[in-house]
């Protein structure tokens, strides 16, 4: 399929606008909520169901969150399909970029279909269950599931990283070589962040949290003890 430039352009620039919002605010908001696994069950459930409590939140999945992302699934297969997607106008490491762009795009496709199907839709939630936290730990009990779930983080933290660099190209916002190096490597360290705190929370919820930025309770305690 063929589309004249303008209307390829404004395809790029909505698609790239719609990965940002909402769908990447809300891809942080999941990777915050899913990162207080590691304070244990009771912290995550709670923190799950204060958000289920919110008001019109059946709205707000469907209409933020649902039909954002099908759209943007959907204009990506446009675009990816157009046969102006690459032709090798750019450099290397671009282009690498560029085919990981969407490659992790099609793994998101299978990993948010088996995510909702799993969790949204699974019998447990459906008949009321709010220990949200154990569904997760018994299906990441499997190694492949375990696997799986890995490969999703690191597809959607890479997608959101690299789709941000694509963000500020298509939208003015780095224009010049140096202001797009900028831009490449805050993508690339949002991309490592976003991965080491999803991989966490799947550790956390199989109870082997990595605790790389918290105070040891005997530090504290000794802290505490040394005080006058």
């Amino acid at each position: 399929m063929t589309i004249s430039d303008r209307t390829y352009y404004t395809l790029k620039r909505l698609h790239s606008l719609t990965g940002v919002v909402p769908i990447g605010l809300f891809l942080l908001e999941h990777f915050f909520t899913n990162s207080l696994a590691v304070h244990g069950a009771a912290a995550y459930n709670r923190a799950s169901e204060d958000l289920a409590s919110l008001p019109y939140v059946q709205l707000l999945e469907i209409f933020g969150i649902g039909v954002p992302i099908l759209f943007h699934m959907v204009l990506g297969i446009v675009i990816a399909t157009t046969g102006q997607a690459n032709a090798g106008r750019h450099g290397y490491a671009r282009n690498w970029m560029y085919l990981l762009q969407r490659v992790s795009g099609l793994v998101l496709v299978a990993y948010i279909i088996y995510h909702v199907w799993s969790t949204r839709l699974s019998a447990e939630v459906l008949r009321g269950d709010t220990d949200l936290f154990g569904l997760m730990a018994n299906q990441l009990q499997h190694p492949a599931v375990f696997a799986f779930y890995v490969l999703g983080v690191l597809a959607a933290s890479y997608h959101f990283g690299n789709g941000l660099f694509g963000f500020a190209i298509h939208w003015g916002i780095a224009t010049g070589a140096t202001a797009q190096r900028r831009a490449a490597r805050l993508g690339l360290a949002v991309f490592l962040v976003l991965s080491l705190v999803g991989i966490n929370s799947l550790l956390s919820f199989v109870g082997r949290p990595l605790r790389l930025f918290e105070r040891a309770p005997e530090t504290t305690a000794a802290v505490a003890g040394s005080r006058p």
